[in-house]
């Protein structure tokens, strides 16, 4: 039996409504009509013209939706059309509006039909990506008053292809790229941290120093899913996956996951503190939405071989699948930092003995102090009649006296000593553990040390001892002032016998001790 025109169009009304689709059916008539009046008036190209954000913005207020269904409120989260149609300029937030002039511009040139993949964002404001398919009603071709919408939630699919794509491309990239390179999943760190915004948290430090266990978690989450050539090489490892062994074991510097042995049993004993500040300092950069630093790390190979590295990171675009990754670049530093070592070292070092200089010695001093290292002994000498030496065998024998007075103090000195020259002919030795009796044992050790090195031929070494110890009343650096003193009372009992008449044996040496204190 046929069916009559109202039968024929209340099935078509279930038909939209029911549709296992997003449907939308818009009214472009007002709209085709300003088009034909600025054609009209002498716009050529409709692409151009939508440039202009007033020409843009009348097409957009000219589109009317005479009704969408019921696939289309699920898709977009409404509850119903009213909720619909009050968010449609969020729903289609796109300031260039580049779905929409595309569209009008092939119905312009006479499609009927029109096909794109572009984001709507829903009414909860989730971004979503769609497939758009346009179609013209026939018998509508020239008023443009009923068209008719499909839309396709394709965000997962989307996804997939916006990750195989992402791995296409950082596998073309990074596996050619000169310097070594990883590629590291930081998504479930991403999770966390929303998931504390989620929860109410604005302190991402305090919460890190109340909840341990928390920064345990998220490192442990990050894992590197790729490396290129020279890592490998770098890093002394074959594979990808032994190279995350490696660096999850605790010798990546902070590069993956294992801070220093594993965080499982929680931040305690075995965790290295400079990768978990790196942790830290990274986690606060993603808080706050900072640029990524460069950050100076050591790690160390397969074959035990330590390795200073500049680490840099940036984020991949568009990963994909919502995950998070970080592509890393390291930079090998290791020839800059042995040679900034050698320059600290030289800079602390005494260029004829060998021993510290001044600033060694007051670095090593202030070391001491600050740690309250007691008890500390001190021994202060100076050499007797170097000018004299100097004047009468020139100043090559009064270096070679220097270097083998600072080679007795060297030789004699216990593993933990810090013997230092401070001037011209003035020595300091630092003894952290050694209480008034080592000392001036110590001391004994080098007067003998001295008669021995005295050799017919060579110029003769006479120094002066003080000793004093420092147990923790005052400073330590009081303690070096009562050596001093010691050292004086002692050089001027030597020149006493010189003064009566009795001038010292070549090589006599002399030693004072201060009471401890």
């Amino acid at each position: 039996m046929p069916q009559t025109p109202g039968q024929t169009e209340m099935l078509e009304a279930q038909l939209f409504e029911l549709a296992p689709v997003s449907l939308w059916l818009q009214d472009l008539g007002a709209l085709k009509a300003r088009l034909d009046a600025w054609r009209e008036a002498g716009m050529v190209d409709l692409r151009a013209w939508l440039r202009d954000p007033g020409h843009l913005r009348t097409c957009q207020s000219l589109i009317r939706i005479v009704r969408v269904n019921r696939s289309t409120l699920a898709i977009y989260d409404a509850r119903d059309e009213a909720e619909l149609f009050a968010h449609i300029p969020a729903i289609f937030d796109d300031p260039r509006a580049e779905a929409l002039i595309e569209v009008l511009c092939q119905l312009w040139a006479g499609a009927t039909q029109v096909r794109l993949v572009t984001r709507n964002r829903t009414v909860s404001g989730r971004v979503i990506d769609v497939s758009y398919a346009g179609q013209m009603l026939p018998g509508h071709e020239a008023g443009w008053t009923r068209y008719l919408i499909s839309v396709e939630d394709i965000t997962r699919r989307e996804a997939l292809r916006r990750e195989r794509d992402a791995d296409r491309r950082t596998g073309t990239l990074f596996q050619h790229a000169p310097v070594p390179t990883l590629i590291r999943d930081e998504t479930g760190v991403a999770a966390r941290l929303a998931a504390l915004r989620a929860d109410g948290i604005t302190d991402l430090a305090g919460h890190l120093a109340a909840h341990p266990g928390w920064l345990a978690e998220a490192e442990a989450s990050r894992r590197i899913v790729d490396a290129n050539r020279p890592a490998l090489a770098l890093f002394g490892v074959d594979t990808c996956d032994a190279l995350a062994r490696h660096l999850d074991g605790g010798l990546g510097g902070g590069l993956g996951g294992g801070l220093g042995g594993g965080l499982g049993s929680g931040l305690g004993s075995g965790l290295d503190e400079a990768p978990l500040q790196l942790f830290r300092e990274e986690l606060a950069e993603l808080w706050d939405g900072a640029a990524p630093r460069s950050r100076d790390i050591a790690a160390r190979s397969r074959d035990g071989r330590d390795l200073h590295l500049k680490m840099q990171r940036s984020p991949v675009p568009e990963a994909g699948g919502g995950r998070r990754l970080v592509q890393i670049a390291l930079t090998d530093i290791g020839d800059n930092k042995r040679s900034e070592a050698r320059l600290a070292v030289l800079s602390l070092t005494d260029p004829l003995t060998g021993l510290l200089n001044r600033l060694g010695y007051a670095a090593a001093l202030d070391r001491l102090e600050a740690g309250r290292t007691v008890p500390t002994s001190v021994i202060v000498a100076d050499l007797n009649d170097l000018k004299a030496t100097n004047d009468d065998r020139g100043h090559d024998a009064g270096d070679d006296v220097i270097r083998r007075f600072g080679a007795i103090l060297e030789r004699h000195s216990p593993v933990a000593a810090r013997p230092a020259r401070i001037g011209g002919d003035e020595f300091v030795i630092l003894l952290p553990g050694l209480d008034a009796a080592d000392a001036a044992a110590l001391a004994r050790r080098i007067l003998d040390g001295i008669d021995g090195e005295n050799r017919p031929g060579a110029a003769v070494i006479s120094a002066a001892l003080g000793s004093a110890t420092w147990r923790g009343d005052g400073g330590l650096k009081a303690a070096v002032s009562r050596a001093d003193s010691q050292m004086y009372a002692a050089k001027r009992r030597y020149r006493d016998g010189a003064w009566a008449g009795r001038p010292p044996v070549p090589g006599t040496s002399v030693f004072s001790q201060a009471p401890p204190c």
